[in-house]
């Protein structure tokens, strides 16, 4: 697209960002059939994970089994009809709120590694937190690396034209929605931290990266807004509800990730000042006789 005369008119149109625009019906593709049997597999595993605590007598965390199940119903809607055979940018947009945002963020809360270390036989669970303790997860887990793979990814996506290939090939469409929910599941995990994780990071720089990760997530959001000007009819108006969805849909997950991270850090701070009242107690208390 060619600038009036009189003045720059910047043309987004190159930059790939509209490579969602015409919809196009995208049938069940063998690949995110395996997606989806491997979304059933979790849940199998989770179910199998609890049996082994009640057969133990131990307690069942109910609320985090039913953000766990919220996750995995998440992706598995993302990956049947009508979302997984929707076209366009708002079909494109609803996939990767689904499977790259929500579902992310409620399996971070339910803290599946927690489990998995409460549950496992004693050779896996010394294999698992050997895992953890690796260098390689310190890695992943620093806080630039997951704002890369999640985030900054993304924008790879819809920049480098690598999008306008994800309707014609299933097998590149499932190894998409694969990186988003293992991206952001790190993601999540390292700003909730409800499992245990090799680097710490305190409450503010936890949300100092949301906010970093959010604003992001907002500009990707105008850009593909703005790739609408050249495009005219009802693909411009696709465009356009598509970025609209992903800012506010975006923006309503990133206040859920933020409600997580404060929830946490309130039950964190409540536990701390019971155990100094129960200090200050025992000190307080006349010695028995």
């Amino acid at each position: 697209m060619s600038a009036p005369t009189g003045g720059a008119v910047l043309d987004l149109a190159p930059l790939h960002l509209v490579s969602h625009l015409v919809p196009q019906p995208v049938s069940q593709p063998v690949p995110q059939l395996v997606l989806l049997g491997a979304v059933l597999a979790a849940g199998a595993a989770w179910a199998a994970a609890l049996a082994v605590l009640v057969r133990r007598g131990d307690a069942v965390p109910l609320g985090r089994s039913a953000a766990a199940a919220g996750g995995l119903v998440a992706v598995a809607v993302a990956l049947v009809p009508p979302v997984a055979s929707a076209g366009g940018s708002r079909g494109h947009v609803v996939q990767h709120l689904l499977v790259g945002m929500l579902a992310p963020v409620l399996l971070a809360v339910s803290a599946p590694v927690a489990l998995a270390l409460r549950t496992l036989p004693g050779t896996a669970r010394r294999a698992l937190l050997a895992l953890l303790r690796s260098r390689v997860i310190g890695a992943l887990t620093w806080p630039g690396v997951v704002l890369v793979l999640d985030t900054g990814a993304l924008y790879a996506l819809h920049l480098s034209g690598l999008g306008a290939h994800l309707h014609h090939s299933p097998v590149l469409r499932a190894l998409v929605l694969g990186h988003m929910l293992a991206a952001g599941t790190l993601f999540a995990a390292v700003v909730v931290q409800a499992d245990p994780v090799r680097r710490r990071l305190s409450t503010p720089a936890r949300l100092a990266l949301l906010v970093t990760a959010a604003a992001a997530h907002d500009v990707l959001a105008t850009l593909l807004y703005a790739s609408a000007h050249g495009v005219a009819g009802a693909a411009a108006a696709d465009v356009r509800a598509g970025a609209e969805l992903m800012r506010s849909g975006g923006a309503l997950v990133h206040v859920l990730l933020a409600c997580a991270v404060m929830a946490g850090w309130y039950a964190r701070t409540g536990r701390e000042l019971a155990r100094a009242d129960r200090r200050a107690e025992r000190t307080l208390l006349p010695p028995t006789v």
